[in-house]
C-alpha cells in the first residue's frame, strides 16, 4: 500500500517537544538516558538496552549511528538511532540515499533482522512524541531519500504518523504475518499444549514424541550459567549449519557479525533472564536447541538447531521441541510465546495467535520514485497478463 500525503505545517503536538539529531554521546550517558526511558517505555527486547547496547558494541566504526531524541523540558521522552545506509543504485548510477531505524541498510549487519521496532518512547505519550521525532527526522534528511522502517509490530505505526514534518513523502507498508502461541490458554488447559492445535498436528506431535521416547525420555532444560548458555549456542550453530549448508544456503552463523553479536548476548543477559537457551533431550542425545529473548512476558524465539536424524520415521524435532517450550514457558508465568514474522509449516501448525509485522518504507517527494513505481507497476501488469494467457495444460484421456 503506497499512500501520498500531505505537507502541513509542523503540528502544535510538535511545539511541545525539544527535538535533536545528533551524534552519540559518551556510551555510559547513552547507556543511563536509554535504561532511564525504558523504564516507562513499552520497549520491546528489541528496543531495550539488552539489544541496542550489543548493536552498538558490534557493530564496526565504519557504521555510525545517530541520536534522534525528544525532551518535554527537562524530561526525555524519546530515543532511537538511525543510520544513513550506503546510496541506492540504478542502472549503475545514484538513485537516492538511504536511512534506516536501528538498522544499516547493509546485509552482512541486517542479517541480525530486528522485529518489534520502534522508537523508544515514554509510554504516557508515545504517539504524540512518535510523530513529532518522525517528522524532525524527516525535516533534517537532504536531498531524495528513501527511510526504511523494518519490523514494526502490528500494521505499523499510524497512516499519518509521517504528516508531521514539512516535506512530502509517500509510504510503502509491507505486511507480514507473525504467529504465536497464548500462553495463559495453556495454563488454562493445564499446562498440556497439544489440547490447542488442531487433531492432525495433536497427532502427529505424539507420534513423534512416542518414536522419540524409544531412545529414552523426552526432557527440557534451560541453561544456568553463562558458559553452558555459550556452549549450547555452538552446539545450536553446528546443527543449524549442518541443516543449511545441506540445502544450499550459507546458513546465518557462516556471519562472522551474527555470531559475534550472539555471543555477546549471551554473556551479557543469559543471567539476568533476557536470553534464554533451552536443550531438548532424548535420553543423553540433544534433539533440539533454541534461542529466543524474554521481555515483558513475552517470549521471542528467534533460532533453533534441530538434529533430524535420531529416528527414521516420524521426527518432528522443531514440533515437538517448540511444544516443550510453550508449555516450559506458560509454566514461568509467561504471556506469550511468539514465532515471529515469516510464513512457516511449523509456525502455522502450533500458533494460536494470528499477528502481525510491518516493514514501512518513507520516500521523499521526487520524480524518480514516481516513475520507478511506475514501472514496478507495468511491470506487475504484464507479468500478470502473461500468466492469464498461457493456455491451460489440458488433461490427458482417461485410460477408462
Amino acid at each position: 500500500m503506497t499512500v501520498r500525503t500531505s505537507t502541513p505545517s509542523p503540528s502544535d503536538s510538535r511545539t511541545a517537544y525539544a527535538l535533536s539529531l545528533t551524534p552519540l554521546p559518551e556510551r555510559s550517558r547513552l547507556q543511563a538516558d536509554w535504561l532511564a526511558l525504558e523504564a516507562r517505555s513499552r520497549a520491546s527486547f528489541f528496543t531495550s538496552w539488552a539489544w541496542i547496547g550489543v548493536w552498538l558494541d558490534t557493530l564496526p566504526p565504519t557504521v555510525q549511528p545517530r541520536l534522534l531524541q525528544a525532551r518535554q523540558g527537562a524530561q526525555l521522552v524519546g530515543l532511537a538511532l538511525v543510520v544513513d545506509g550506503p546510496a541506492r543504485q540504478r542502472f549503475g548510477l545514484r538513485f537516492c540515499s538511504t536511512a534506516f531505524l536501528h538498522a544499516t541498510g547493509r546485509p552482512e549487519f541486517d542479517i541480525l533482522t530486528v522485529e518489534h521496532n520502534d522508537f523508544l518512547l515514554d509510554a504516557d505519550q508515545a504517539d504524540a512524541v512518535r510523530a513529532a521525532m518522525l517528522g524532525h527526522w524527516l525535516e533534517q534528511l537532504r536531498g531524495v531519500t528513501e527511510v526504511t522502517l523494518p519490523g514494526l509490530a502490528g500494521s505499523g505505526w499510524p497512516v499519518g504518523a509521517e504528516q508531521t514534518g514539512r516535506r512530502q513523502v509517500t509510504r510503502e507498508d509491507w505486511v507480514r504475518r507473525s504467529y504465536a502461541v497464548d500462553l495463559p490458554a495453556v495454563r488454562e488447559a493445564g499446562g498440556d499444549f497439544l489440547k490447542l492445535i488442531s487433531a492432525n498436528s495433536r497427532s502427529q506431535i505424539r507420534r513423534s514424541m512416542k518414536e522419540y521416547a524409544r531412545l529414552g525420555p523426552l526432557t527440557l532444560e534451560a541453561a544456568t550459567t553463562v558458559a553452558q548458555g555459550l556452549d549450547w549456542l555452538d552446539r545450536l550453530a553446528a546443527l543449524h549449519q549442518a541443516h543449511w549448508v545441506a540445502q544450499g544456503e550459507p546458513g546465518a552463523f557462516s556471519n562472522a557479525f551474527f555470531t559475534r553479536f550472539h555471543r555477546t548476548l549471551v554473556e551479557r543477559h543469559l543471567l539476568d533472564g533476557g536470553v534464554q537457551l533451552l536443550r531438548v533431550a532424548v535420553g543423553e542425545h540433544d534433539l533440539a536447541f533454541l534461542y529466543s529473548f524474554v521481555r515483558g512476558g513475552r517470549v521471542y524465539f528467534y533460532q533453533s538447531g534441530l538434529e533430524y536424524g535420531l529416528i527414521e520415521k516420524h521426527a518432528r524435532p522443531g514440533l515437538v521441541a517448540h511444544v516443550l517450550a510453550a508449555q516450559y514457558n506458560a509454566a514461568q508465568g509467561h504471556g506469550v510465546y511468539d514465532f515471529m514474522a515469516g510464513e512457516s509449516r511449523y509456525k502455522v501448525n502450533l500458533a494460536t495467535l494470528d499477528e502481525q509485522m510491518t516493514w514501512t518504507t518513507l520516500r521523499t517527494s521526487a520524480w524518480r520514485f514516481d516513475l520507478e513505481a511506475a514501472l514496478r507497476r507495468r511491470r506487475q501488469r504484464k507479468a500478470a497478463a502473461a500468466a492469464d494467457a498461457t493456455p491451460a495444460v489440458a488433461e490427458a484421456p482417461s485410460a477408462d
